[in-house]
């Protein structure tokens, strides 16, 4: 292997490392390589669209460079944005459609020219079949995210509740 493709190896394994869902498996490098083996690079231009909203995806995106908007389409058609993801912050996206095969929840669009490391659900399914001890801890740390956005949507729902209550009463 050349200087520079073990380089780019070790910059991706960083990366890789860096990234949360992967926080249980990241200090074996084993699962890491392996883990590895099943990402690709994709590119995107500056305000290329990369996922979507209501489209069927099968593909987690790893910001390795550059970076996204994430929005959402309003009842009424407006867009808006909900974060700006970029690769300093270790961040990912798509990571639901690594668990089901439903349609995409929101729109990402590359604010500059990225990379991105991909992973497609049927590599990480088959990996997860040849290694439970990756597929497991990673699956769990996405139900985490899931728990977490759950627990907040309710919590946010009972504030709107709240909220129309008092303006009723009032």
């Amino acid at each position: 292997m050349s200087p520079a493709k073990r380089d780019e190896q070790a910059a991706i394994l960083n990366k890789l490392k860096q990234i949360p869902i992967f926080d249980e498996i990241k200090d074996v490098e084993e699962f890491m390589q392996e883990l590895h083996g099943i990402c690709r690079k994709q590119q995107f231009r500056r305000g290329a669209t990369i996922i979507s909203e209501g489209d069927v995806g099968s593909e987690m995106y790893i910001v390795y460079s550059g970076a996204v908007e994430i929005k959402k389409r309003t009842r009424a058609g407006d867009d808006y944005t909900v974060v700006i993801l970029k690769a300093e912050y270790n961040v990912f996206f798509g990571e639901l459609a690594l668990i089901d095969d439903d349609k995409r929840s929101a729109t990402v669009v590359a604010t500059e020219d990225s990379e991105f490391l991909v992973i497609t659900k049927e590599d990480f399914v088959r990996l997860g079949d040849t290694y439970p001890s990756i597929g497991l801890p990673v699956t769990r740390a996405i139900a985490k995210i899931l728990a977490s956005r759950l627990r907040k949507t309710t919590g946010d729902m009972l504030t709107i509740f709240d909220a129309l209550v008092t303006e009723i009463e009032d």
